[in-house]
């Protein structure tokens, strides 16, 4: 039995004429047009979310004309050229693990060596009976864990009283022998334990149960609840003065780069839980001597939050195009920056087409595209910056104008040129992306002291989002700044080369016996001289990539 609706929905051809008919079938064939164009932009809507679903992170692509394009000399060589003599042909280098490896890895580990010898009676050769004599070592390398252990330890202050004056009935004197204080007021707390905790979330993505779990197990039972405690506790006390004088550093450099990402508060006034907040991430740029990583938590993702952080400053500032950022400009202009300069992202100017290759059907290819045209433009800026990346500033500056500036001028008008041919909505969005930013995606070109890419504002927030998989959400506010402030002194410390757990079990030690504010903060940078050696990494400092 038919519905009302389709009742509703049928129509009465005999009584149309022939101008009503045609009218009726134009109408409808731009209407499937449209819903075939909806279904196709649906289509790979889906495909690109099981591309980022299941599919490889990678950006890279290398597309089929991309060599052709630019190097004119692989382009332009002869099929008749003789072929090379027998003894010019250099055969490749042979594959496998290089010579000594093993001991690279282990040099900078504590060394013990367990020597194995035959006795006097076995000496005796079972054949002729005489002597065996030395012929040779056979050495074995091999790695030995020992799993984390806690110890009680007491800590006994003697009292001391003046029995004389106590005699006499005078008021008594009373010594304390010196000892060192506690970290917290009647706690079990002590630096290297608070200091462990703070690593093994901060740095090692261990959420604070996971890390209550393995001590209950070794005979230490504490609550999760109190390591959080710990934790919000050191970073009010202990890291609130460490990171206003990084901050310092940080604004006074030139060069910066800035990132956000969503984190989940679950307490907090007049929000859901399920409301969505911020971590903001701020750290230098590579070609500063000192290495800053700061995290800064918000309620949201407006404005006022960097305008907050970094009012006052005045450089270069890498971003990712996010307008909030745009009320920090006041002035631009080539040359020295008198206020702000923004500098915008090659990377995320890729990713709008590298994200039309994931949308692709199978059966499709971008061969002959704009969408791969406009890959090899950007791939081949990046492989300048490659070539010019052990450069100093100044040369390459020079290396990027004489290289990547007509690359750079031919892309724009390539995109200018494209713009109104453009056929579907994404390579329509790739393209006023590159045109929108087109001054910010230019400035790098302005100072060989500033990246092609925001790749260190993202790579600075990786472990952030790494560890946010694994605790997913904070409890309350008080938590999301602590949060904020382990991660900026955990990441910071890897950015100049110190150990983590080493320097904040040294802060610790130090300024809970100490007045920070006698305390010369600059001592306790992580790129300070004045640190202990053994806060500096064994290892090789981690790399800055870009």
């Amino acid at each position: 039995m038919e519905t009302q609706a389709a009742e509703a929905k049928r129509v009465d051809f005999t009584a149309m004429s022939r101008g009503e008919l045609e009218e009726f079938a134009a109408e409808k064939a731009t209407a499937v047009v449209a819903l075939e164009a909806q279904v196709k932009s649906y289509e790979e809507l889906l495909r690109k979310a099981n591309a980022f679903r299941f599919g490889a992170s990678s950006e890279r692509h290398v597309s089929s004309g991309q060599l052709s394009i630019f190097n004119e000399a692989e382009a332009e060589q002869s099929c008749d050229a003789p072929e090379p003599k027998r003894a010019d042909v250099v055969p490749p280098p042979k594959k496998g693990k290089r010579k000594g490896h093993r001991q690279d890895l282990v040099k900078s580990l504590p060394k013990e060596t367990a020597e194995y010898v035959l006795t006097d009676e076995d000496r005796i050769c079972p054949k002729c009976g005489g002597e065996l004599s030395e012929m040779k070592t056979v050495v074995r390398t091999e790695v030995v864990f020992t799993p984390a252990t806690y110890k009680a330890v007491d800590h006994r202050t003697k009292v001391y009283s003046c029995r004389r004056c106590d005699k006499e009935g005078t008021e008594g004197t009373v010594v304390v022998a010196p000892s060192p204080k506690g970290m917290f007021r009647n706690s079990l707390a002590s630096p290297s334990l608070v200091a462990g905790v703070i690593l093994g979330k901060y740095g090692l993505a261990l959420p604070l149960y996971r890390q209550a779990q393995e001590m209950g197990r070794v005979g230490f039972p504490v609550g999760r609840n109190v390591l959080a405690n710990w934790v919000i506790k050191a970073a009010e006390d202990y890291l609130s003065e460490v990171l206003r004088h990084m901050q310092k550093s940080l604004l006074s450099c030139r060069v910066l780069h800035a990132d956000e990402t969503t984190v989940e508060v679950l307490k907090e006034d007049g929000r859901a839980a399920t409301a969505t907040s911020y971590m903001w991430a701020y750290r230098t740029g590579a070609c500063e001597g000192r290495q800053v990583v700061l995290f800064r938590y918000a309620p949201g993702r407006g404005a006022e939050y960097p305008k907050a952080f970094l009012e006052g400053y005045s450089g270069y500032i890498h971003t990712d195009g996010y307008s909030a950022y745009r009320v920090l400009l006041k002035t631009t202009g080539a040359g020295p920056p008198t206020d702000i300069v923004f500098v915008g992202c090659w990377a995320h100017a890729r990713r709008k087409f590298t994200d039309i290759v994931k949308g692709l059907k199978k059966s499709e290819t971008i061969a002959g595209t704009a969408t791969e045209k406009a890959l090899a433009f950007i791939g081949r800026l990046f492989e300048i910056e490659k070539a010019a990346k052990e450069f100093a500033p100044e040369k390459r500056h020079a290396y990027r104008q004489k290289h990547a500036a007509p690359v750079v001028d031919a892309y724009f008008a390539w995109c200018k040129e494209i713009q109104p041919k453009c056929a579907g909505d994404s390579l329509l969005k790739a393209v006023n992306y590159s045109l929108n930013q087109e001054d910010d995606l230019r400035a790098y070109l302005l100072d060989g002291r500033l990246e092609i890419s925001n790749n260190l504002a993202e790579n600075a927030i990786r472990p952030f989002c790494v560890g946010r998989r694994n605790w997913l959400f904070a409890d309350t506010p008080e938590g999301a700044d602590a949060s904020a402030a382990c991660y900026s002194v955990v990441e910071t410390a890897k950015a100049n080369g110190v150990d983590p757990f080493e320097y904040l079990k040294h802060i610790f030690t130090v300024f809970k016996d100490a007045d920070t504010a006698a305390l010369d903060m600059e001592d306790f940078m992580p790129w300070s001289l004045a640190l202990p050696d053994c806060c500096r990494r064994k290892g090789e400092p981690e790399a800055l990539a870009s």
